[in-house]
């Protein structure tokens, strides 16, 4: 039998129909089981109920990508637009935008929301002039809508429409411009820069704000009070004419003002300073792991030590204060510097030959390498010694290394 659909959209506002609900109870089924419209409701709130608790909770909220607020302005016309982008909002639903929206408002003095409007705050320092011109907000709502009706099994007596019900919920949004900035109280958000005196511990700041008995409560996710919205854009409009025809922009369109909730591998990005998303490309030109034995022959009396890098050495880079060796010596607690005789660059690092007597069981030692500086040991391509095995920096940054080690070594 063929299925009657109607693509006809019945807005939710102010409703979402995943809630009240509950993303800690599931169903039970067992054989022979009468199943109705509620239990699959409530199969479905418990998956995305529990996927909207972990994106509130462990990301957080804003633009994921996309959602720029532009214009497009003439001499008659000014029009706004939003592009295509995904956010998440402080409920932890995903809004979507698909395609790219424009909003001619042109005429926006001439309706009664222009009267409440408020003017921008003052410059710096404060004009005696009258400021004609308008702060508006451009403002992003998770939406939810009811569409492709079919047939239904009606109560008796009901009327001419109550055969036909709404068999999808389709996520949507609306996007609206508003008089005044969105007010996020009382939703489960937790900024740990705003909170007073913070401690100095780091993991004591953390414990702190994740036990605070003052937070707002993790239930307003699925209590059903659905009103988070997201402040995309700020702009200042100002009449013109006299009556007044039309707006124009005043200053650019301000989208700095919105959250960002970045994702996980771009933060780590930032963070480590490498790229994570694969394993290949040039490994990181950095100093790691020292071997001391002494010298025998020619070299007799002298220690000779293996330095370890990761790329090969530019031999032209290697100059008497680019490589420093310093030996501890227990007797006045100090470290002595010892003159290296010979600094050779290797396939896997570099090998030098210091003075200074064969060393004791037990020595400590270590090697200096620059990587800053008119004396930074270059690799082969050019790159700068960038720490230590292990260290994190920035692409083309140097950084100076010092290895520790105690011979004869044991590793």
């Amino acid at each position: 039998m063929s299925t009657l659909t109607a693509n006809v959209f019945a807005p939710l506002d102010d409703l979402d129909p995943a809630t009240p609900g509950d993303p800690f109870v599931r169903l039970r089924y067992s054989y022979g089981q009468l199943l109705g419209a509620e239990d699959f409701t409530t199969e479905q709130r418990y998956f995305l109920l529990r996927s909207r608790l972990h994106n509130a909770a462990l990301h957080g909220f804003g633009t994921v990508w996309g959602l720029k607020v532009g214009s497009q302005e003439s001499e008659t016309a000014l029009t706004l637009t939003c592009e295509p982008g995904l956010a998440i909002d402080p409920l932890g639903r995903e809004v979507h935008i698909p395609q790219k929206v424009c909003l001619d408002i042109a005429g926006l003095a001439a309706t009664p929301f222009w009267g409440d409007l408020s003017a921008p705050p003052p410059a710096t320092p404060a004009s005696d002039a009258v400021d004609t011109r308008r702060r508006v907000y451009v403002v992003l709502r998770y939406r939810a809508c009811l569409t492709e009706q079919v047939p239904a099994i009606t109560q008796p007596c009901s009327g001419a429409d109550a055969g036909l019900s709404p068999s999808r919920v389709q996520d949507g949004y609306r996007l609206c411009l508003e008089a005044k900035a969105p007010d996020l109280t009382g939703l489960p958000i937790r900024d740990i820069v705003t909170r007073a005196n913070p401690a100095g511990d780091l993991r004591t700041r953390l414990l702190d704000q994740l036990i605070d008995p003052t937070a707002p409560p993790p239930a307003r996710l699925w209590s059903g009070a659905d009103d988070a919205p997201l402040l995309l854009a700020v702009l200042d409009l100002e009449p013109v004419g006299n009556p007044v025809e039309r707006v124009r922009l005043s200053g650019a369109i301000d989208n700095s003002v919105r959250a960002l909730l970045p994702a996980v591998q771009t933060v780590a990005n930032l963070a480590l300073g490498i790229h994570l998303e694969a394993g290949g490309g040039t490994p990181r030109f950095q100093a790691g792991g020292l071997h001391a034995h002494p010298g025998d022959g020619a070299d007799l009396g002298h220690m000779l030590i293996d330095v370890g890098t990761t790329r090969p050495v530019l031999p032209a880079s290697i100059a008497g204060p680019s490589i420093r060796v310093l030996r501890f010596d227990e007797p006045t607690k100090a470290w002595v510097s010892l003159p290296i005789l010979v600094q050779t660059p290797t396939a896997t690092g570099l090998s030098l030959t210091v003075d200074g007597g064969e060393w004791a069981d037990g020595t400590i030692y270590q090697v200096c390498l620059a990587g800053t500086g008119p004396n930074a040991l270059l690799d082969i391509d050019g790159k700068p010694l960038a720490g230590a095995t292990g260290e994190v920096l920035p692409p083309g940054t140097g950084r100076d290394a010092s290895l520790f080690a105690t011979h004869p070594t044991t590793a």
